[in-house]
């Protein structure tokens, strides 16, 4: 929470419509977990590093560290800053082999970098190569750096790679569901905006054709953990495609065997 708490970040709060969550231990969030239902929980790292380390964000280790005290539950996902070329597949291949990391989180917008510029094919290859899901951070606030069209080139190079867009349903809804017929190997994560206006479609789509793609994530602590229940009473769900959207698309974008 050390992150969203400073000055400036007000603003946020109010377009998300919900007051900054206190600061919890660890063992509090999982207790919390629990108390919704929530059997796995992925982690994912946010950072940008400097020459001193890391200049914001979280270290992967700590988030390693974190995953460590509840393996059973947590999965963690590294932070890699994309602006630091040959470093950032050095980290990669360090915090999957060495940490135990089960995907990357990266911010192309934070860099200042196109998603589909080749300066990242680096790190889509690697991910590649190591068999491991890559998180990326879209939606209304990162401006042309979320353009779906942008990615419709490196998903069709790496159709290895299983790419998993947070926050992808606003406003560019029909586009990111467009992107998503045309490439299975792109998933969608539309946390936090799933009451904005002209989201229906989404939820159609989860309902249909794409049912297999769109996953869910709270985006904590930007939404609350029990946010499941809103979106399950705001829309008709067949059984089938809750199972879904809940559980089965992210257990089989994680590798993980369904009970």
């Amino acid at each position: 929470m050390s992150l969203y708490d400073q000055p400036g970040r007000e603003f946020l709060w109010k377009r998300w419509g919900c007051p900054p969550p206190p600061k919890v231990e660890l063992a509090d969030f999982m207790a919390d977990l629990r108390g919704v239902g929530v059997t796995r929980a992925v982690v994912t790292g946010r950072q940008v590093v400097s020459d001193q380390g890391v200049a914001f964000g979280t270290s992967n280790d700590y988030i390693a560290d974190c995953v460590k005290r509840y393996p059973d539950v947590l999965i963690g996902f590294a932070g890699i800053d994309v602006s630091s070329g040959d470093r950032a597949v050095a980290e990669i291949e360090r915090a999957v082999r060495d940490l135990g990391m089960k995907g990357i989180s990266i911010d192309p917008f934070t860099a200042r970098i196109l998603p589909n510029d080749r300066q990242l094919y680096p790190l889509y290859e690697k991910a590649a190569e190591l068999g491991i899901p890559v998180v990326t951070t879209v939606g209304p606030l990162v401006g042309r750096f979320g353009d779906p069209y942008l990615f419709d080139e490196p998903t069709a190079d790496f159709p290895m790679v299983k790419f998993v867009y947070s926050h992808a349903v606003w406003p560019q809804v029909l586009d990111w569901l467009g992107l998503a017929f045309r490439r299975p190997n792109v998933f969608l994560e539309p946390s936090i905006y799933w009451t904005n206006p002209g989201c229906d479609a989404m939820w159609i789509a989860a309902n249909g054709q794409l049912s297999d793609q769109i996953i869910y994530a709270s985006a904590f602590p930007f939404a609350s953990l029990n946010a499941m229940e809103k979106i399950r009473a705001r829309w008709d769900w067949s059984d089938e495609a809750w199972h879904r959207f809940t559980y089965a698309n992210a257990a089989r974008i994680l590798g993980i065997e369904e009970g």
